[in-house]
């Protein structure tokens, strides 16, 4: 369920936002100029970006002087382009996992595209996103002015059934921005086609569409929007530079203070593991004065899966109760708690399969054993095996992945840290709770943390992580059973 008063719906354009189709329609117009005899370069078109095709090819014609037949021209052009399309298009990196985590987030959403309706079709098909799978697909033959004016925009969000202000718009032109503005929609442009520095007049402007997530879309609020309010069009190309692009949004814990809360779970965690030691201690006590403590209190292995069983409701209870403090954004939002595509978590848990096999490669390469002895000593001293098996499998991943890829790693991720430092720090940090392992074993658990790490920064979803640390603990306990 989404916030109250946050983004409603999210508008895509498509061309240089989803596909990388740009550079693919620009050599189909250039090369349908030239069998026509005309001469025309690429860097001609950028004006016309965005505007749809009758003015993409209309505006060129004009700035030559060629007397154009349009329809035909256009015709040809789209020819060339969907002859390229099943080989040549690809969408951008993310796009695709972005879409769909807007779907799952609960968000309305939309393509709105100034090109004709056969080249968008083509587009989203061979993207695997096609035009049954969203709400509403706007084409430049829907409305009569193309961009910068902002009918197509506001023909979206009709169709979504969402007030103009509550869609945010992701944009790649120049064009796009400005049809945004005047349709009172906050916008973030991606830098895909256009220099960031020609995007200013958008709300937010990020490099790619890969360095947008559910979270800065919903948090994004518009600019004053003067130009909508005064029902004028604004220019195609600002003239000149205004207020640097910025996010606007309800943020997560900074730095200190993220680290100041994980350091009161991470006592709240000792404290009822400590709970637990001294239960054990009484009972030892107890077994001095004459009468035997039971033969449990002294099994290594079932005493960690009790501390694991007690501690982790506490870890990921504390976790969710700091994050629900945090005003402005629902815990599911913080936690980065979003589905994504079945396809999207197969292909992250196969590539830690492929890491865990190079691991085990390289550590029987080195002579040293697959599986460590004090995991052996714990399976061993476990009395009751399953136990051991549901701390490890289930609430181990989920509790640390929670804290450290989850509460940790929004909190810094949005510090001067950046993506980078944060999924440094959180496997330095994640290493070194396991410092019952040898040196060897502490690194491959931080070079795992890495993986983990990219992982959410690359999708921005915690399950990735989730599924990669179960999926690492069920090898590493078939592991432990057979040589145990």
């Amino acid at each position: 369920m989404l916030e109250p008063g946050t983004a409603q719906a999210v508008i895509f354009d498509m061309d240089g936002v989803l596909t990388d189709s740009e550079p693919l329609i620009n050599a189909a117009a250039v090369a349908a100029f030239r069998e026509l005899g005309w001469t025309v370069q690429p860097e001609d078109f950028l004006p016309f970006v965005g505007a749809g095709e009758d003015r993409y090819l209309g505006g060129v014609a004009e700035k030559h002087g060629y007397p154009i037949d349009l329809p035909p021209l256009k015709r040809r052009t789209y020819e060339i382009y969907l002859d390229r399309v099943p080989t040549q298009l690809e969408a951008f990196p993310h796009a695709c996992e972005l879409v769909r985590s807007c779907r799952s987030a609960g968000l309305r959403l939309a393509v709105a595209s100034s090109a004709d309706r056969v080249k968008v079709e083509a587009n989203l098909r061979k993207i695997g996103l096609p035009p049954e799978f969203w709400d509403a697909v706007i084409t430049g033959e829907t409305v009569v002015n193309k961009k910068p004016a902002p009918d197509i925009f506001l023909k979206a969000a009709e169709q979504l059934g969402v007030p103009p202000a509550q869609c945010v718009v992701v944009e790649d032109a120049v064009n796009g921005v400005q049809a945004a503005r005047a349709a009172g929609m906050p916008c973030v442009a991606v830098a895909q086609s256009f220099p960031a520095e020609l995007l200013h007049d958008a709300d937010a402007v990020v490099p790619r569409i890969a360095d947008l997530d559910v979270d800065k879309l919903l948090g994004i609020r518009g600019k004053a929007r003067a130009t909508a309010a005064a029902g004028t069009m604004p220019a195609v190309v600002p003239e000149s530079a205004t207020e640097g692009a910025r996010w606007s949004t309800a943020r997560p814990w900074g730095f200190w203070a993220t680290l100041g809360l994980s350091l009161a779970i991470a006592a709240v965690v000792l404290a009822s593991e400590l709970g637990l030691s001294v239960v054990l201690a009484t009972a030892v006590v107890v077994g001095s004065q004459g009468e035997p403590a039971p033969s449990w209190v002294y099994q290594q292995g079932l005493l960690w899966a009790l501390a694991t069983l007690i501690s982790t409701p506490l870890l990921i209870g504390i976790t969710f109760l700091f994050a629900w403090m945090r005003r402005g954004m629902s815990v599911r939002e913080y936690l980065a708690l979003r589905g994504l595509r079945k396809r999207t978590l197969v292909r992250w848990c196969l590539g830690l399969l492929a890491f865990a096999a190079v691991s085990d490669s390289l550590t029987w390469l080195l002579g040293k054993p697959i599986v460590p002895e004090v995991m052996i000593e714990a399976y061993q001293t476990s009395v009751w095996p399953g136990l051991l098996w549901v701390a490890v499998v289930i609430c181990a991943p989920w509790g640390e992945e929670i804290f450290f890829r989850g509460f940790l790693f929004k909190g810094w991720l949005h510090s001067p840290l950046g993506g980078w430092g944060t999924v440094l720090l959180t496997s330095l940090i994640w290493a070194g709770i396991h410092l019952q392992y040898d040196l060897y074993g502490v690194a491959t658990i931080f070079v795992g943390g890495l993986i983990l790490g990219y992982a959410r920064l690359r999708t921005g979803s915690l399950y990735p992580p989730i599924l990669m640390h179960t999926l690492m603990n069920v090898l590493a306990m078939v592991q432990t059973a057979f040589f145990a």
